[in-house]
C-alpha cells in the first residue's frame, strides 16, 4: 500500500486510517478522529514522535509499530490531500533497495549537484527519495508543519536505492514558491533551517534522475488521467534496465 500514493479509494483510506490510529494508541499517542478541519494538524504532531524511536533502546514491537506509524502517516498525506483538499497527487514509491543488507548502502549527493532540487512534481519524473529520519524542506511546506521541531529538519544529503514516479497534476510555480517562501520566513527563516533560502543546501524538493520515455504521450489530462486509472489496479511485476 505504501507505495502506491493518491491512488487509493475511500474505505481504503478509512481502513488506513484505523491502522494508524491502532499503532499510535499501542505506542502511547493519542490521535484524534482525522476531518477536514484537523487531519494534517494531528498528522503533524503525531509525526513528532518517529525520529524519537531510534534513540530509546531496541524494541521490536514498538518499532515496528513506530514504523508502520511513520509509513501510514505519509501515505495519508497523500491521500488526504486529494480525498478533502482536492488536490492532484499521485507517486509510485519505488524502494529497491528493501532487502537488510542494503538498507544503509548510501551515497553523499555532491555539492555541486545540490542546485538541481527541484520543488516542483512534475508528471513523469523519476527523483530520489529522501532517505533520512525527520522531514525535509519541501515536506514540511506542503504539511504546513509547525509543530516540527529544529533537530527533526535534515536537508537531504543523501541517497540510496529508492526513488519516486511522479503522476501528478501540474502546479503552478509562483504560487509554490511564494508558498515556499512563505512558510520559510513563518518557521523562522535562517534561525530554525541553519541556511539561508537562496542556499542550495536546503535542497528545496527533490532531485530529478529521469523521467517516462513515452511523456508527449501525455500532455493532455485526459491522457494523464487514463494513465492513473489503469495504474490504480496495475501492479509492478519486473524492471528492465535499458
Amino acid at each position: 500500500m505504501n507505495h502506491r500514493h493518491g491512488f487509493a479509494t475511500k474505505p481504503e483510506i478509512q481502513a488506513a486510517a484505523a491502522r494508524l490510529k491502532k499503532s499510535a494508541t499501542f505506542l502511547g499517542f493519542p490521535l484524534e478522529p482525522l476531518t477536514k478541519r484537523n487531519w494534517q494538524g494531528e498528522l503533524n504532531r503525531l509525526h513528532i514522535n518517529f525520529p524519537e524511536f531510534f534513540k530509546s533502546e531496541f524494541d521490536r514491537e514498538r518499532f515496528q509499530a513506530a514504523h508502520e506509524t511513520n509509513l501510514l502517516i505519509h501515505w495519508l498525506e497523500y491521500e488526504l490531500a486529494n480525498l478533502l483538499d482536492g488536490k492532484d497527487q499521485y507517486i509510485f514509491n519505488l524502494d529497491f533497495n528493501h532487502f537488510p543488507p542494503a538498507y544503509n548502502l548510501k551515497a553523499e549527493i555532491p555539492e555541486e549537484e545540490l542546485g538541481h532540487f527541484d520543488p516542483a512534481l512534475v508528471f513523469g519524473n523519476l527523483h530520489l527519495h529522501y532517505v533520512h529520519i525527520g522531514r525535509h524542506f519541501l515536506e514540511m511546506v506542503d504539511a504546513n508543519d509547525m509543530d516540527c521541531i529544529p533537530h527533526h529538519f535534515i536537508a537531504q544529503r543523501d541517497f540510496n536505492a529508492t526513488c519516486g514516479l511522479v503522476f501528478s497534476e501540474p502546479c503552478d510555480p509562483v504560487h509554490l514558491e511564494a508558498r515556499m517562501r512563505d512558510y520559510y520566513d513563518r518557521r523562522g527563516a535562517k534561525a530554525f533551517f541553519g541556511f539561508e533560502y537562496e542556499d542550495p543546501k536546503l535542497a528545496k524538493g527533490f532531485f530529478k534522475i529521469g523521467e517516462l520515455v513515452d511523456l508527449p504521450e501525455y500532455s493532455t489530462f485526459a491522457e494523464r488521467q487514463a494513465l492513473r486509472d489503469q495504474l490504480k489496479t496495475s501492479r509492478i511485476s519486473a524492471w528492465q534496465h535499458l
